[in-house]
């Protein structure tokens, strides 16, 4: 199989996938998200202003395939390099369930508040 299928496949599989950009050395890391959604136009153009002069190129795609992080690269990056992606994409599955989980709470917290008191009936 080559990367494009392996790409393809993996962001399928995913419930959580990205595409990956970073510079040579992998210090400089942009996600693109790919699922659950893609990136809104206004996000993309956010993207493309904080792009610039970054050295960015792209490396390939990670996704997350039941509790298991996978990544599907254009080329071997070494364990170094590929550490530093995993972490990464670790840190941005750790926000976005944080972000989710905390948006559910509040959701819930209103929902409950907004019941009748049905003690006083």
């Amino acid at each position: 199989m080559n990367y494009r299928e392996k790409s393809t496949q993996l962001a399928l599989d995913s419930s959580v996938a990205v595409y990956v950009l970073a510079n040579a050395d992998c210090t400089d890391v942009e996600l693109l998200q790919l699922k659950p959604r893609t990136m809104s136009a206004h996000e993309a153009e956010a993207l493309r202003d904080r792009w610039h002069g970054r050295g960015l190129d792209s490396v390939g795609v990670m996704g997350l395939v039941g509790t298991s992080p996978r990544c599907a690269l254009k080329e071997p990056l070494g364990p170094e390099r590929e550490s530093l992606l995993m972490s990464a994409f670790l840190e941005y599955l750790h926000g976005l369930f944080c972000d989710s989980y905390a948006e559910e709470k509040q959701d819930s917290l209103h929902r409950w508040h907004s019941l009748p008191d049905m003690r006083t009936h």
